[in-house]
Parts: C-alpha cells; sequence; structure tokens
C-alpha cells in the first residue's frame, strides 16, 4: 500500500472514525504486547502505556506518527489471533478484512505525515510495522518488501540512526537505547530482503558505528532514565537477547554474500578465515539458541525452537554461501575438499532440519501449534541445500566419495525426496513453495535418482506423511511423476548439473531469484488472501 499511488488521502478525523472502541482496542494491543514476536522491543512498553492513556483522553494530543504506530500494532494484534486461530473480540468483523483495515489506516497516517519529506518520532516504527503487514498480506512479494525495506534504511540513515547516539549528547540515554533496538530490526530486515533477491544489501558496515542495543528489559529503563543499567549477561534471555544473536550472525553474512556476490572467492586464505569467524559466531551463541535433537526439547517453549531453527539455518546458509565455489573445484582438485565436505554437510544439516520441522507440524507435534512457521521459511535456503546435495549426486562414480562427505547416495537421495514432500504440501498455499517443488523436481530428474532404491524410499515416506496428514492439517499432495508443467526458466538447472564444468553460480542464483518477479510486480496490485 505504501508503494501504491492514486488513492484520496483521507483527514485525520475520517482515520480515527476506523479506531475500534476501547475495550476492544485494548485486547489487540494486549495481545501484541504479551506476544515472543521479536520486533516487539521496538516499542518501549511504559511508554507506549503513556501515550496510550493520552490518546484514549484526546486522540488529537498525539501525533499522526503515534496513531500509525497504533493501527500497525492493532493489525499485529490481528495477525496474531489468525494465525494462533483464535476468534477475534466480538464485532470486529472478518479477520483478515480487519487486518488489511488496519494496515491501510496505519498507511494512511504515514502519508498524512509526509513521512518522506519530514520524518519525525515515530516515523520510523510505524514503517516497520508497515513492512510487517505487507509481508503477512503477501507471503511471496519479496520484491515490494525490499523497496520498503530501501525506504526505511534512507529514513534512518537521514536521521542519523546509523551512528551510535553516544556520538550525540543531546539524545537521551532512553530514546539512545531506543534507536539501537530499532535499527538492529533494520538491519536484518536490509540484510534478509536484499540476500532474498540476490542483491547487495543496503547498509555498508563500514559507514555505521551504532552499536548493538543492550541486554535489558524494558522494566529496566523508560522515559525518564538518566542512565542506562549495566547490561544482563548474554546467557540471560530478554526480549532483546535473539536480535542481539542474530544481528551479529547476519552481519557476518552479509559479508560472505557481499564477498561471493563481487566474485571474490579466489583467496581460500580469506575464504577459510571467514569459514573460522562465522564458526566462532555459532560456538559463542547463548545456550539458549543452540540447536539441539528435538527428543531433548520437550520442555523448550515452541518460540524458542523456532529461534533455535532460525539461527541454525541462518549459519548453514552462510557455510553453504562461503564454500559452494570451492565445492565445484574440489572434483578437480582435493586441496580444496574442506570446502566440499562443508557445503555437503550444510546441505544435508539443513535438509535435515526441513525434514525434522515438517514432522513437528503434525497433529502431536512440538510445533503443531505453531505450524505457521512452515510458511516464514525461505525458498532460497533449502533450494542451496539441494542443489548442492544434486551436484554431488550428478557426479560420476569415481568423483564420489562417500567417506570424505560423510553421507552415502542413498541418505542423500532421501533427504531429497524428503524436502519434495515437504514443499508439495506447501505449494497449495505459497507460489514459492511451488517454484521450490518445481525446482526441486527437475534437478532430481537431473540427476537420474528415480531408481528402485530411491523410489522405495520416496513410497515409504509419502505413506508415512498421508497418514500423519488424513485430518487435512497438512495437504500432501505429490505430483504424477510423468507430469511435468514446469517453468523453462527452472530447465537451466537441468543443464547445470549435466554439465562437466563447474557450476555457475551467478546464473544458479539468478535462476531462483526469478528474475520475472521485477516485470510483474505490481505497486498497486490488491493483495492475496
Amino acid at each position: 500500500m505504501l508503494l501504491g499511488s492514486g488513492r484520496v488521502q483521507p483527514s485525520l478525523d475520517e482515520i480515527l472514525a476506523d479506531m475500534p472502541p476501547k475495550h476492544i482496542t485494548d485486547r489487540l494491543v494486549s495481545r501484541y504486547f504479551t506476544a515472543t514476536e521479536p520486533s516487539i522491543m521496538i516499542t518501549h512498553t511504559g511508554e507506549f502505556e503513556i501515550e496510550y492513556k493520552r490518546f484514549w483522553n484526546d486522540p488529537h494530543s498525539v501525533s499522526v506518527q503515534w496513531i500509525g504506530m497504533l493501527f500497525g500494532v492493532l493489525a499485529t494484534g490481528t495477525f496474531l489471533y489468525i494465525r494462533s486461530q483464535d476468534e477475534l473480540p466480538e464485532g470486529l468483523g472478518a479477520p483478515m478484512e480487519v487486518a488489511e483495515g488496519f494496515h491501510r489506516r496505519c498507511t494512511d497516517c504515514l502519508f498524512l505525515s509526509k513521512y518522506s519529506t519530514a520524518p519525525g518520532k515515530y516515523t520510523l516504527e510505524t514503517v516497520l510495522f508497515n513492512i510487517h503487514g505487507e509481508f503477512v498480506r503477501r507471503r511471496d512479494a519479496h520484491l515490494g518488501v525490499w523497496i520498503l525495506t530501501g525506504i526505511v534504511v534512507r529514513l534512518a540513515m537521514r536521521m542519523g540512526y546509523h551512528r551510535d547516539p553516544d556520538n550525540y549528547p543531546r539524545i537521551s540515554p532512553f530514546h539512545g537505547e531506543m534507536r539501537r533496538r530499532v535499527w538492529g530490526v533494520i538491519q536484518q530486515l536490509d540484510i534478509l530482503t536484499s540476500c532474498q533477491l540476490g542483491l547487495p544489501s543496503l547498509i555498508q558496515e563500514s559507514q555505521c558505528d551504532t552499536r548493538l542495543p543492550r541486554n535489558i528489559t524494558d522494566d529496566d529503563f523508560g522515559p525518564d532514565s538518566t542512565r542506562l543499567p549495566p547490561p544482563r549477561p548474554d546467557t540471560v534471555m530478554t526480549p532483546v537477547l535473539y536480535t542481539r544473536v542474530k544481528v551479529r550472525m547476519m552481519t557476518i553474512y552479509r559479508t560472505i554474500f557481499n564477498q561471493v556476490s563481487l566474485g571474490k572467492t579466489e583467496n581460500y586464505e580469506e575464504i577459510m578465515a571467514l569459514d573460522h569467524k562465522l564458526h566462532q559466531m555459532h560456538q559463542s551463541m547463548p545456550p539458549c539458541f543452540q540447536i539441539a535433537k528435538l527428543e531433548d526439547c520437550i520442555m523448550v517453549a515452541p518460540y524458542i525452537l523456532i529461534r533455535r531453527y532460525n539461527l541454525e539455518l541462518l549459519f548453514q546458509k552462510a557455510r553453504c554461501t562461503l564454500h559452494r565455489h570451492h565445492m565445484t573445484k574440489a572434483y578437480q582438485d582435493p586441496k580444496y575438499n574442506y570446502s566440499r565436505t562443508a557445503c555437503v554437510d550444510s546441505a544435508m544439516t539443513v535438509l535435515g532440519h526441513q525434514a525434522s520441522i515438517l514432522k513437528e507440524v503434525q497433529v502431536g507435534g512440538l510445533l503443531y501449534k505453531d505450524r505457521w512457521f512452515l510458511t516464514s521459511l525461505e525458498r532460497h535456503d533449502f533450494s542451496l541445500a539441494s542443489m548442492v546435495v544434486c551436484l554431488e549426486l550428478s557426479k560420476p562414480p569415481e568423483q564420489q566419495n562417500p567417506e570424505l562427505v560423510g553421507y552415502s547416495r542413498e541418505d542423500m537421495i532421501q533427504a531429497l525426496k524428503t524436502s519434495q514432500v515437504f514443499w508439495a504440501a506447501l505449494k497449495a498455499v505459497s507460489a514459492e513453495a511451488k517454484q521450490a517443488h518445481d525446482m526441486l523436481t527437475v534437478m532430481l530428474n537431473a540427476v537420474s535418482v528415480n531408481d528402485k532404491a530411491s523410489t522405495a524410499a520416496m513410497e515409504k515416506i509419502v505413506s508415512n506423511e498421508k497418514a500423519a496428514t488424513q485430518n487435512g492439517h497438512v495437504n500432501v499432495n505429490m505430483p504424477d511423476p510423468s507430469e511435468t508443467p514446469f517453468s523453462s526458466e527452472f530447465q537451466g538447472l537441468e543443464a547445470m548439473l549435466n554439465n562437466s564444468e563447474p557450476v555457475d553460480w551467478d546464473m544458479w542464483e539468478s535462476l531462483v531469484h526469478m528474475p520475472d518477479e521485477f516485470s510483474n510486480y505490481e505497486m498497486s496490485e490488491e493483495p492475496q488472501t
């Protein structure tokens, strides 16, 4: 919506007319602030409560930006109701229409406040809520979210958020810390959305010195604080801890991605130095975010499991991205065998996590009530893992080395087939899932894994998953192998896997990131529900 044009700008009174009664608004606000969303840290509970009371005493006494943020909170609260399949408070209407209405009013407030030319307090927070709402409206529309992220990055830089608040004595300790929190979220958005499209991130580390937000809770400081309290150790869980850990990991990933995307992969010593840095970061993560076997996680809250998976998948994706160029070189030069082993191990680990997630979102699983997590996973991460495994499988027998990579051919085939089941379960609700399923099918055909052993393994997997989904909670519809309704854009993958030359990873990225999205995306397109 923020990218649309031609809409008549409503007045503030017209916007306020869509604010629900206070008793309903209270419930939606409560749902947001009592949730475990990582983004909750950008709104300080104490400060929000002060403004919230002021708003209900006199709606015109608060800024338009804050009203926009309130509508963003209401939209997110509504989404949390939808995600948990709880009924909305009485009289609100159809859930998706309600969320859509709140999102629209959040957008209207941004336009009314002249956010792009006169940004002020709460502008960035409101834009971040708007981006979240846009992503919820259109799960697969990464291009639009990326453009909006570019807007918020530039606004933040214009307002000095890329410089640490200690550089500005006039900024209070409280507002300085809130600026660090907002910048931490913006950093994540920039890296995530850019890499999803195979594009360089907008934020360059050399131009920024904003420190990570402290590991403190909202109860530890407030608008009247004259100094910040000492941070809690990173072994203590707070709403800020996940962002602290993820920004550190994503900063390393950004370095890896930028280096690889610019073709700076010739110096193997630099690759190994980044590998060491990446592993150090992974090993230093707080114990609460370390991945563990699911049978050892029965006492772990689902939201913690989800964060563990997110961080683990990010780490493994970074390993794959770092080593994939030298993996292909290893088939001719054993000097690079470490990269081959690391890449295959990382890819198989990712596919193993994918299989575990699919199992745990079934009825009775640890993540059944949080099965929305499936749709938040990135197609690119698993497609990269599948490509690496297919590349290993495509090599002639004399170049295959199960002892070196640590996995047998049968293990790799079964991992790919299970991944195919995963995407088949989601392709009816996500265009990206369908693309991932089609892409994987093309890759499987290319490496000719449809032998008797793999067929038997596939039949077993499908049988198990159909039994687990007989109540219709996750619909697994496997395609007829004789049907190949795949876009021609994927056929290049088959040529890559059947070519004796090293894989052109830049070409692979262009295939995976679907360049047609740039020409087909309509800024004013109606949301998909």
